[in-house]
């Protein structure tokens, strides 16, 4: 028996089929969206910044020029002489408030005080909560456990010591630290180490006379109760420092180790203010 002859398929008009199918089905097709993408996108903080008026007097600031002369204020003192001038800039008005200098001025923290800050600061956590600002809420947490730590530390104070108050030196205060280019490596160590110096031998005197040992025996223990005597004997010198080059942009020195501690006034009015001053 002879085979049937199978007849081809003509294929030439299949594209346009396709086509058409495809077509078709993206017309009357619908496609639901992903629920898995329908989130919130964060929303930009509005809070007002800071209206801070930086006084001269809470400012030390320090020059080091391309002749690698050092001027503080308006003095010119060897760097052996530094530890001197930051010690004055912190002390003067340590025990009774020196308007009329040029220095900063203390206040007086109690734990009344910053109880009633810490209340202040819980409503806005709760107000920032109740918002759905999950960002204020993580700014305002942050400020509660600054008071917290310093409400800590007052605890110890009073307990070890009797005294229920801690003068605390202008929070706005601090030294600025301004590098011209073609400054020595050298100068800027010995900057450093007359700071480092200077600031140590504060916090160690304040711990003597407070607890009978020295602030580096505290910072060394390997006692955790022993952090919060640190936290206190910082409360009352804090250290603060700014570095800038002479346009008033910051200024970052590798070699600096931990010394160099960013201003705790970022805001552009308190940069702009630098810029001014530096000039």
């Amino acid at each position: 028996m002879s085979k049937r002859d199978i007849p081809e398929i003509n294929a030439g008009s299949m594209a346009d089929i396709a086509f058409l199918l495809l077509l078709f089905f993206l017309v009357t097709t619908t496609m639901d969206k992903d629920q898995a993408y329908l989130r919130d996108i964060p929303q930009k903080i509005d809070v007002p910044p800071e209206d801070i008026e930086i006084q001269e007097r809470n400012i030390l600031k320090i020059e080091a020029n391309s002749q690698n002369q050092i001027k503080v204020r308006d003095f010119y003192p060897e760097p052996s002489d530094i530890s001197d001038i930051i010690m004055e800039f912190y002390t003067h008005s340590e025990k009774e408030n020196d308007f009329a200098a040029n220095y900063p001025v203390y206040s007086t923290a109690t734990l009344e005080l910053c109880r009633e800050r810490m209340a202040a600061v819980d409503g806005q956590i709760d107000e920032a909560d109740a918002t759905g600002n999950k960002d204020l809420v993580t700014y305002w947490s942050f400020l509660w456990d600054e008071w917290a730590k310093k409400i800590s530390a007052l605890e110890l104070l009073t307990a070890q010591t009797g005294l229920t108050e801690l003068r605390e030196i202008d929070r706005h205060a601090q030294m600025v630290l301004i590098i011209q280019n073609g400054v020595k490596k050298e100068l800027i160590s010995s900057i450093y180490s007359e700071i480092k110096e200077c600031i140590l031998n504060l916090r160690n005197k304040k711990s003597i006379e407070l607890f009978d040992k020295s602030y580096v025996y505290y910072r060394n223990s390997n006692n955790p109760e022993h952090k919060i005597h640190c936290d206190l004997i910082e409360l009352s010198y804090p250290l603060r420092i700014g570095v800038f080059d002479s346009e008033g942009n910051e200024y970052n020195y590798k070699d600096s180790g931990k010394f160099i501690i960013k201003p705790k006034i970022s805001s552009a009015r308190f940069k702009a203010y630098i810029k001014s001053y530096t000039r």
